[in-house]
């Protein structure tokens, strides 16, 4: 099946093409790559590569949203 056909199946009710997580994660690759591109520099790349790597799991449903206010609150059990 070529690429093309691939991608635009994916838009269609019917099977043959990618899933939605799939396409979700390409988009927000593409944006990362974009961002990084324009604003990361080597002062705020520890923080921007913290904010991608959430993203990315979150948008691939690896992580919920419970699992991120967990970690910032430094893996306390509540989210006081």
């Amino acid at each position: 099946m070529k690429p093309i056909r691939f991608f635009l199946d994916s838009f269609k009710n019917t099977p043959g093409g990618a899933s939605a997580r799939k396409l979700t994660a390409f988009a927000f690759m593409l944006c990362i790559a974009w961002i990084h591109l324009k604003w990361v520099n080597h002062e705020n790349a520890i923080a921007a590569l913290i904010i991608d790597v959430s993203a990315a799991l979150l948008s691939l449903s690896i992580i919920t949203a419970e699992n991120l206010i967990r970690l910032r609150h430094g893996g306390k059990g509540g989210t006081e």
